[in-house]
């Protein structure tokens, strides 16, 4: 699998965000112009690939680990991981990423004001079989990003 990408990860624990950077990943985004051409706003066509073997890390840069939702929400060290909250389950907020690296968490409002590819988690597969180079989790997202609010 090809990953030239970067992106921050930004988790909610107890309503405070924690920002993870995730090296190597395959983003996989609609082109905003041919949507606004066609009339169709199908959000579920921009794909995060991330790798089992990604190298993640906090803003101080020590490595950290995946936890599914429900652990992270009960996990005691929120800085030492990250999860993938989707919208709309859970008590908790959902998971949004950047493409590119942060040096500091920030509010989805703030990032949507701020930075142009900014995506919101919707869903995610957990692919853990065949060989160890394609195990990876499937990320769907929604666009949330004033990139492509505008019209051609």
């Amino acid at each position: 699998m090809i990953t030239p990408y970067s992106v921050s990860l930004i988790n909610y624990h107890n309503d405070t965000p924690f920002l993870t950077v995730l090296r190597g990943v395959m983003l996989q985004a609609m082109d905003g112009r041919s949507v606004q051409r066609r009339g169709d706003m199908d959000e579920s066509n921009t794909r995060l690939y991330i790798p089992l073997s990604v190298r993640a890390v906090n803003p101080v840069g020590e490595s950290v680990s995946f936890l599914p939702p429900r652990e992270y929400a009960r996990c005691s060290d929120p800085e030492k991981h990250w999860t993938l909250q989707p919208e709309g389950e859970g008590a908790g907020r959902c998971s949004f990423f950047v493409k590119g690296e942060l040096t500091q968490p920030v509010s989805l409002a703030e990032a949507r004001e701020r930075y142009d590819f900014v995506y919101t988690v919707a869903g995610w597969q957990l692919h853990d079989y065949g060989s160890r180079s394609l195990q990876h989790y499937e990320v769907t997202s929604k666009v949330s990003s004033r990139y492509y609010a505008y019209e051609y």
